[in-house]
């Protein structure tokens, strides 16, 4: 059992990592320039205040803040930011790209507010696991027991007239699209958290990993014998492609800083 209340749009993995993160990094946060761009409900933005950061907090509907003390501020992600380049030490952004259809400008925008040696962590549903692979094999849907997106569940309003509201998660990325988006602005992958695994991806792993490893390998070799000037990057991508944490976690927790 946790003990942090009922979040909406929140995952699990999403409020217990950051439980931890606040905790176990404290005394280096003390002091730094906080920016949440996807606040919500303010839950994850509080336990940020709690370490003594100087928070900056957003959301596309700020009026739905209910824990954190600070003011939270509209933005919309699509559109440019209303911070200043190089102001923020750590930006967070949670379960939000995924209803995105710019996440281009996402990266962009982010990597331009962050000062160098910034960290930057994203988490949104695992479309590179398992069992996400198998559903997108299935049914083209994030889970098998959910029907594909589809012009019922497009959008979600917001308010009672509809004209505002957000995209439902039509623009779910996996791993090895968020790596190279964050890559080509300046955002490097420093680390992939592990979250919760799921039992339908480990039973797939027994029957497919040794095909999907061998076939990685195989394409990995080809890129460095055409490329040899980058072979880092390709083991990087062939790291990832055939991660334990990536294929069988439940969600992805992706840790960026600003080169």
């Amino acid at each position: 059992m946790t003990d942090h209340p009922h979040v909406d749009h929140s995952r699990e993995a999403t409020l217990e990592f950051f439980r931890s993160y606040t905790k176990n990094h404290r005394d280096e946060l003390r002091g730094k320039v906080f920016c949440d761009l996807s606040a919500g409900r303010g839950y994850i933005a509080s336990l940020f205040e709690l370490t003594g950061v100087e928070p900056r907090l957003y959301d596309l509907f700020p009026n739905q803040n209910r824990f954190a003390k600070s003011p939270v501020d509209r933005i919309d992600l699509q559109q440019p930011f209303p911070i200043a380049s190089q102001s923020v030490d750590l930006a967070i952004c949670c379960e939000t790209i995924e209803h995105l259809p710019n996440q281009f400008f996402l990266f962009q925008e982010t990597s331009r507010i962050l000062k160098t040696g910034g960290t930057f962590i994203l988490t949104t549903p695992n479309s590179s696991s398992l069992r996400s692979r198998f559903s997108q094999f299935l049914m083209e849907s994030e889970h098998y027991g959910a029907p594909a997106p589809n012009e019922l569940n497009a959008f979600t309003p917001w308010n009672t007239s509809g004209t505002e509201g957000y995209f439902s998660k039509l623009f779910i990325s996996g791993v090895l699209r968020l790596r190279t988006l964050a890559a080509i602005n300046e955002l490097r992958l420093k680390k992939l958290h592990p979250t919760k695994r799921s039992s339908t991806s480990f039973w797939l792993m027994l029957l497919f990993y040794p095909a999907l490893y061998f076939a990685n390998r195989k394409a990995t070799k080809k890129q460095i014998k055409l490329d040899p000037a980058h072979e880092a990057t390709y083991k990087n991508i062939m790291a990832l492609n055939t991660s334990f944490d990536v294929l069988l976690g439940k969600h992805l927790i992706l840790e960026f800083e600003k080169c």
